[in-house]
């Protein structure tokens, strides 16, 4: 009898070891980060808050987090465009801070354009992987923060 408990117990272990590495293998054990290009150059991007896995992270409002990085420079009214490798995310969504204060930025197919005033801008990207839309059941969330320098015109 000990042996078939202990047998069992075994499996059942087996069992959820190799559950947990195929979400691992679906989504990755850690959130993905974005590729962002503007102008054919490559924008320096960090990471932010996210909730993965059985960890989550908290961290600071984009501007605090950027204040000792450099700007990447980019014209006025560039486009911008991000991606993710593997799967991609369910929802997005986009916001510049200014003094702490956020403001959405629209995003057209994974695209938005840079401000038309010169400036340097700070920007808090989001992104959500949902198993289920309609019950909002979330495989991971994850922000991304990145500065850009608008000089000149396009």
């Amino acid at each position: 009898m000990k042996r078939g408990m202990f047998g069992m117990s075994i499996v059942m272990v087996i069992l959820i070891l190799s559950g947990c590495g195929a979400v691992d293998k679906i989504i990755g054990s850690s959130p993905p980060q974005p590729s962002i290009q503007a102008n054919g150059k490559t924008i320096a991007v960090y990471q932010s808050s996210y909730c993965w896995g059985n960890t989550c992270a908290d961290y600071a409002d984009p501007e605090m987090l950027l204040k000792d990085k450099e700007a990447d420079q980019v014209t006025a009214q560039a486009a911008i465009t991000f991606k993710f490798k593997g799967k991609q995310p369910t929802e997005t969504s986009l916001s510049t801070f200014r003094d702490g204060i956020p403001s959405e930025v629209k995003i057209t197919d994974q695209a938005f354009e840079a401000p038309k005033e010169e400036g340097t801008y700070y920007y808090g990207l989001s992104a959500t992987w949902l198993k289920d839309k309609e019950q909002r059941i979330s495989e991971g969330s994850s922000s991304y923060v990145f500065a850009l320098k608008v000089k000149g015109t396009k």
